[in-house]
């Protein structure tokens, strides 16, 4: 799906609606129409593989979800002078490093005690609060939020000099 950008698939969706005169995008129906359309841009994303294929890539995404989400917990004791506290900390339990996704990739379990762990970890984090700004930005603008605190943040965790988003 990452072949087509953003602006592609606005326009197929886009171009979609105005021929098929509906107003509401339904994935099911959009499939269908794109079914007799082997000429269509997008055809082979959605029919360009044979049922086993497509089920078995189903069954890798579901992989993959099912492992997604889970947590580790680690408690670190804080000692200062004689005041003793416990700090609980969540992180997933697997990360998927983003330097051997293209090769097919996989899930490593996440090492809170290893830097190379917190460093992937944290350009998720910036990557993923990034894509969340760019979604909703305009309605925390809307009520008088001001982003340039979170764009500090996403900066920080990705390690970027780069606009944050």
């Amino acid at each position: 799906m990452s072949r087509f950008s953003k602006d592609t698939k606005q326009k197929i969706i886009d171009d979609y609606l105005n021929k098929t005169g509906r107003n509401l995008y339904v994935p099911e129906e959009f499939v269908a129409w794109l079914k007799p359309q082997p000429d269509h841009e997008a055809y082979d994303l959605f029919h360009g593989m044979d049922d086993e294929e497509a089920a078995n890539n189903y069954r890798i995404d579901l992989a993959r979800r099912f492992a997604s989400g889970l947590r580790i917990t680690v408690k670190t004791e804080i000692i200062e002078s004689e005041v003793r506290a416990i700090k609980v900390t969540e992180y997933p339990a697997f990360i998927s490093p983003r330097s051997t996704r293209r090769e097919g990739g996989g899930y490593v379990p996440f090492n809170p005690d290893d830097e190379i762990s917190q460093s992937e970890l944290r350009k998720q984090a910036g990557i993923a609060l990034a894509s969340w700004l760019n979604r909703y930005r305009g309605c925390a603008e809307n009520i008088g939020l001001d982003m340039d605190t979170i764009e500090e943040i996403i900066k920080v965790l990705r390690d970027d000099k780069e606009e944050a988003a």
